[in-house]
């Protein structure tokens, strides 16, 4: 089976599912990108990568690609004799080619955000061309995967075809991210240690953590607040807590480094305006972390009976009150870690999702042979 999958280079969590996804599919597989200015093949990591070079970020969703683009994939896919086209969400322009020819069994898998915590008017023009978009897509794939298994009474109460819903989450690597020592352990000796990991973006919240963080700082005398990753707000952020020296932003880091980060700290907090999936909250739960978490995507049942804590008034007094109790309370916050770490090695391992996802493919293969007949 010779597979492509369409998603964006080292950015966001679409990038992170692929990588991953395709470890456990022992295939053929070309990974095209279009949210970089490389152009052409290039071998990394033991993947083989295309990359159709980007004129144009929206919103860091939306990538306009040269005129011509899909006509360099198409003749790419018709070379690799590729059997089946699965693209993820955020979105390149090239794929209207694809959507309109149809010449490719199409899989999509839903990235993108339902539930952003906007002002009126924005959330309505947001929701209208999610709407849009989706019912446009639903017409012309094969499937649609949801890595949220709240979209899919949403899609089909948008009109898209109940038959070509299909749920798969997302998955974690519970082997790397897993609880251990740390390299930092000497380093925040006798400290508690808040933890924030992933995009620093307007989504994201972060500045009301930091807000909050002060706070917190009144009730607990020794504890630190790390923030760990970049983005659009990162200079923003830095220079709204240049003064506080309990307040560390330590930019990008390695896979390496953030395990050791996430197995020294005590809780871990995502404020996030919106979500689909969170991977970041996963591999939080995978190192037996007690996460404190907006309610937005598919938090409340990731984190429900026990095993995370959710927001509900998105205030600075909430998360300090929250982040108090559970650095004051031990035994809670481990029994809640220990929960969260059963969750996600039973229901969101990649093996289990790379399979359910290759059997996917096998299923749409066939009917779409089966029509060409």
């Amino acid at each position: 089976m010779n597979i492509a999958e369409i998603t964006t280079y080292k950015e966001g969590g679409a990038y992170t599912h692929v990588v991953e996804l395709v470890k456990g599919i022992k295939e053929d597989i070309v990974i095209i990108t279009g949210n970089t200015k490389k152009s052409g093949y290039q071998k990394e990591d033991g993947h083989l990568y295309y990359h159709i070079p980007l004129l144009k970020s929206i919103w860091e969703v939306f990538f306009v690609n040269p005129p011509g683009s899909y006509q360099i994939i198409e003749d790419l896919l018709k070379e690799r004799k590729v059997d089946i086209v699965h693209f993820h969400s955020p979105l390149f322009t090239f794929l209207y080619g694809m959507l309109k020819k149809k010449e490719f069994p199409l899989i999509m898998t839903t990235h993108y955000l339902l539930d952003v915590k906007l002002n009126d008017s924005a959330a309505l023009l947001y929701s209208s061309f999610i709407k849009r978009m989706t019912n446009y897509i639903g017409k012309n794939v094969d499937r649609i995967v949801c890595v949220n298994e709240d979209y899919i009474p949403v899609f089909k109460n948008w009109g898209v075809d109940p038959k070509k819903l299909i749920y798969i989450p997302n998955g974690v690597d519970t082997k790397k991210f897993s609880p251990g020592k740390s390299k930092f352990e000497n380093k925040f000796q006798n400290h508690k240690l808040i933890l924030y990991f992933g995009r620093l973006h307007y989504q994201k919240n972060v500045d009301l953590l930091i807000r909050s963080f002060k706070l917190i700082k009144e009730k607990i005398g020794k504890v630190k607040l790390v923030i760990v990753g970049t983005g659009n707000d990162f200079d923003k952020l830095k220079k709204m807590s240049a003064d506080d020296k309990d307040i560390i932003m330590t930019g990008f880091v390695s896979d390496e480094d953030l395990v050791n980060y996430l197995r020294v700290s005590d809780v871990v907090v995502f404020p996030s305006r919106g979500e689909n999936a969170s991977f970041t909250l996963m591999e939080a739960m995978a190192c037996k972390l007690p996460v404190i978490s907006s309610d937005v995507g598919n938090a409340k049942k990731i984190l429900g009976e026990g095993r995370g804590l959710l927001l509900k008034k998105y205030t600075e007094e909430e998360i300090a009150e929250i982040c108090i109790d559970i650095l004051n309370n031990e035994k809670k916050a481990k029994k809640i870690g220990e929960n969260a770490r059963k969750y996600v090695e039973k229901h969101h391992s990649w093996e289990i999702i790379s399979k359910k996802t290759q059997n996917l493919y096998k299923v749409v293969i066939k009917e779409k042979s089966l029509v060409k007949k």
